[in-house]
């Protein structure tokens, strides 16, 4: 027999027999209403806790988009822990129990038992995670929040959760105990989550180099008389309130080439884009104003969704090759710096008038020029597809050479 060979009669017959067993006990019931109480409890203290952070007291923020965040990533961490527990020993536990061998001597071939358990998997943790989707809606309320944006972050969650039933669907093939099963299905959602991002940590010493950049600042003679000006003050008023510091000698300032220690994390920086997480972030649509400066929107809204999207995209960035050291200086004369979408310093005074004071050296601008998350979500599809290929090669039959011990029916 044809071991690939799908049709769909075998696959509703294996997803219906597998479905029928999870569910034929109350506990499923339990379990999907103890599951509504925590994330509606999560979630009514996410509100409260972000509504009190950026949006009381006069704040100018919604805590719509902080929120909604958060509960997304409350979903997802849920659901990559609620998932492994659907799979990892769907067949070794069959298999244990005698049962595996009843449905290998039927017409269904490897492929419909093993796709079949997986669409049964898959389908009972979609059920914990559209059960949350009422407070996400909750969420969607407090703020200006889409419900295209909550349509895409969740179809990606749903897909991330499928990888994860096929990987715990792998090891159960592989392993033959359940126990050795489960342990490997979770730390290889720990691999995905949280050693992707140790590694990079890890590799930062490697891609650690000495780079010579331009310096717009103050010549060190200059800078020295300055400093000695600022200590005398400080000597003379050690209780002062800063208004009688000398003016900083911007009109100074200009270019020097020193040697900068730098980390070239660009190169490695792709360790990261298969976290289930980044993905998540990286996939929400974000609002036009966004894109033309990531950085500035996501300061200004507190979107813990475009704050990872800008900090995965500032790691893919090298080192600058010029930098602004007179910056400081404007602070330190009272003035107020900002710059606009194009990279431009503005300087102004207290009141806002403009101070005719340029820096040829432009900030850059993190913008969103293309997506990360299908490359991220590709590389995790693969995974989870490749764990689906060695569970249809364990389940084929006839068997060849199996673990001494190993039960058949």
């Amino acid at each position: 027999m044809n071991a690939w060979r799908l049709s769909l009669d075998g696959l509703r017959t294996v997803t219906e027999l597998e479905l029928k067993q999870r569910i034929r006990s109350r506990r499923w019931i339990v379990a999907l209403v103890v599951w509504f109480l925590v994330i509606g409890a999560i979630t009514s203290l996410v509100i409260l806790a972000t509504s009190r952070l950026v949006g009381g007291e006069g704040g100018a923020q919604s805590p719509g988009p902080m929120a909604f965040a958060l509960n997304v990533f409350f979903v997802l961490g849920m659901g990559l822990i609620i998932a492994p527990t659907f799979t990892a020993t769907s067949i070794n536990g069959d298999r244990s129990a005698g049962t595996l061998a009843t449905l290998q001597a039927t017409r269904l071939s490897a492929a419909e038992i093993a796709i079949g358990k997986l669409l049964a998997a898959w389908l009972t943790a979609l059920v914990f995670l559209v059960v949350g989707l009422p407070f996400i809606a909750w969420s969607m309320v407090t703020g200006s929040i889409s419900l295209w944006q909550v349509v895409a972050c969740f179809a990606v969650v749903f897909l991330l959760v499928a990888v994860v039933c096929a990987i715990g669907l792998g090891w159960s093939a592989l392993l033959s105990r359940p126990a050795g099963s489960t342990v490997m299905t979770y730390l290889s959602v720990v691999a995905l989550t949280v050693i992707s991002t140790f590694l990079l940590l890890l590799m930062s010493p490697l891609v650690r180099s000495s780079d010579e950049v331009r310096v717009w600042g103050l010549p060190s003679d200059v800078q020295a008389t300055y400093q000695a000006q600022v200590d005398h003050y400080w000597n003379e008023h050690p209780d002062g309130d800063g208004k009688g510091l000398p003016q900083p000698p911007i009109d100074k300032c200009t270019w020097n080439t020193e040697m900068q220690d730098s980390v070239h994390l660009e190169r490695v920086w792709w360790m990261t884009v298969i976290n289930p997480f980044v993905v998540v972030a990286d996939a929400a649509p974000l609002p036009p104003r966004a894109y033309a400066d990531l950085s500035k929107y996501a300061s200004a809204s507190a979107d813990p969704l475009a704050m990872i999207r800008l900090g995965v995209r500032s790691l893919s960035m090298p080192p600058e090759t010029e930098r602004d050291d007179c910056v400081q200086l404007y602070g330190q004369a009272g003035y107020n710096v900002d710059y606009d979408s194009a990279g431009n310093l503005h300087v102004t005074t207290a009141s806002g008038t403009p101070v005719n004071v340029a820096s040829p050296v432009k900030r850059r601008p993190v913008v969103v020029d293309a997506a990360i998350w299908p490359w991220g979500l590709g590389a995790n599809l693969l995974i989870g597809a490749t764990f689906l290929w060695v569970a249809v090669r364990r389940l084929k039959v006839p068997y060849g050479r199996l673990p001494p011990g190993t039960r058949v029916a």
